[in-house]
């Protein structure tokens, strides 16, 4: 069954060529620099909102602690609230090799990036584990970056998608707080991570140099408070070095934030909301990271276009109804965006029908991945679409595009689709959960199909659960479209899947 929004689509990617051919000639207005009215804030006052690095370095061991005699292979299984069996410091973040059977043990502490950027982290562990990390040196700020339901060999880094964190961009010489659950069963064992610094360097595993063990009497440096600060809106050019934190924005007429050939530049804990406009701009930027923000009532959360370095990292923030109109209306979209160390994972977005008109929740229009690190599209909630004929939950390949990768997304009634790859080379839908109920724009859960001329190669859709209904309350989980080579692990997805919308919770949203 052909998607009802072909044509849609097809003129979408048509204007959309015609946006980015204006904005290359500096014509288009969310290029254009805003007037001198707008109540802007210049580097010089950004430089007051900076946060303060807490200078310190690893003392070379990491807490390692072990509960013996405890059945079961999952991470739940372990009782971390109760004394543990054994207590040691560790110089690494790896633990003993072929130790036992039948326990579970927790390694953490501090650990301490040696400088500013990207860094992406990876877990192999027989039988399960966790990884998580904190945004400063408090427990209670810690999330799940990476996981494993089942083995590994030793220092196997590659068998799951999971076991690869998002990137996530940390400051010189901060201190985070940092953990590893892993519980074994039966047979071998054994746990380490490995992260990727900046320069693309590769420490495996995590030295003890990097690390300190975690103390119960830490002072957390970070209130889990969601206080802000009313602020003008900022428009900064060549700014770089710098965090925007703490900010409550409303743009009116304009972007909340605009950041045009930006670089090295973090921001977090901010609301951005109640502007015509985009929440956040990105023009020519690279190493640019969001997270933890509250994005509501805007046209499009985060907007970045025309990055050809990299390291633009959208991760842990929450969204509420975007408004568009059409072509805006994306929780991210990536526009032109290429190189590594790009992600849009592990954020919360709700459109409510009637209170949002949102066009795709996140959108990889003409974007490029590499081999070795392809844009990630992980972890994300989404739910809520509607009532676009066109607009759905992730689209890869709009216009083309290479090395785009979700997985881990769970959506439930996103639009008039669930995920697609529309165009171009090596993209993948992989481990995700879709969810559509019969309304009056649905039609697919997933489609493969090469939309205006863009053909798709090398495209995998595997493991995937899915469970659509088209606006004919037909159940309608997949298409193929005529003439596209079958995707890789096509077969073996759950379509039809006994799911319902109780794959989220009713209420997910925290930020206010």
């Amino acid at each position: 069954m052909i998607p009802k929004n072909l044509k849609q689509r097809m003129g979408y990617a048509c204007f959309a060529f015609f946006h980015a051919l204006i904005l290359l000639t500096s014509c288009n207005k969310d290029s254009t620099p805003l007037p001198a009215s707008t109540a802007a804030l210049s580097v010089t006052t950004l430089a007051t909102s900076l946060t303060s690095a807490v200078a310190s370095n690893g003392t070379g061991s990491i807490l390692r602690e072990e509960w013996d005699n405890i059945n079961g292979n999952d991470v739940n299984d372990i009782p971390v609230n109760s004394t543990p069996t054994s207590s040691s410091n560790i110089n690494a973040l790896e633990g003993p090799q072929n130790h036992g059977y039948n326990f579970g043990d927790r390694m953490r502490g501090y650990i301490y990036p040696p400088t500013t950027g990207s860094y992406t982290f990876w877990v192999a562990a027989d039988d399960a584990a966790e990884l998580w990390l904190s945004t400063d040196d408090n427990p209670a700020n810690k999330v799940k970056i990476a996981t494993l339901l089942s083995w590994t060999n030793f220092r196997q880094w590659n068998k799951f998608p999971s076991q690869r964190s998002a990137p996530v961009t940390l400051q010189a010489n901060h201190k985070y707080y940092i953990e590893v659950l892993h519980k074994q069963g039966q047979g071998g064992d054994n746990i380490s991570v490995q992260w990727q610094m900046p320069g693309n360097i590769m420490e495996t595993p995590i030295s003890g140099s990097r690390l300190s063990p975690y103390s119960t009497t830490a002072v957390a440096s970070t209130s889990t408070s969601t206080n802000y600060v009313s602020s003008g809106v900022f428009n900064l050019t060549g700014a770089h070095d710098l965090t925007i934190s703490g900010k409550s924005i409303s743009g009116g007429s304009v972007p909340d934030i605009t950041l045009i050939n930006c670089y090295n530049i973090h921001i977090t804990k901010c609301k951005l909301y109640n502007s015509s406009d985009v929440g956040i701009h990105l023009i020519n930027c690279n190493n640019i990271t969001i997270d933890y923000n509250y994005f509501t009532n805007v046209s499009t959360g985060v907007y970045a276009e025309q990055i050809s370095k990299g390291g633009i990292v959208v991760n842990y923030n929450q969204f509420l109804n975007m408004k568009g109109p059409f072509p805006r209306g994306q929780f991210v979209q990536f526009n032109n965006v290429s190189g590594a160390n790009n992600s849009i994972s592990n954020n919360l977005g709700v459109n409510i029908l009637g209170q949002s008109n949102p066009e795709d929740a996140i959108n990889l229009y003409q974007s490029n991945g590499t081999s070795s690190s392809p844009i990630m599209i992980a972890n994300n909630w989404i739910m809520g679409g509607g009532p676009s004929s066109s607009g759905g939950g992730i689209m890869l390949g709009d216009n083309g595009g290479s090395y785009l990768t979700a997985s881990g997304n769970i959506l439930v009634n996103p639009g008039e689709y669930g995920m697609a790859i529309a165009g171009g080379d090596h993209n993948s839908i992989i481990n995700n959960t879709v969810y559509g109920k019969s309304q009056s724009f649905t039609n697919v859960g997933i489609y493969v199909n090469s939309i205006g001329g863009h053909t798709v190669t090398n495209a995998t859709v595997s493991n995937n659960k899915v469970n659509f209904f088209n606006a004919s309350n037909y159940s309608n989980s997949a298409w193929l479209a005529p003439g596209v080579n079958k995707p890789t692990g096509w077969d073996g997805n759950s379509w039809g899947a006994n799911i319902n919308e109780s794959i989220l919770p009713g209420t997910f949203l925290t930020y206010k």
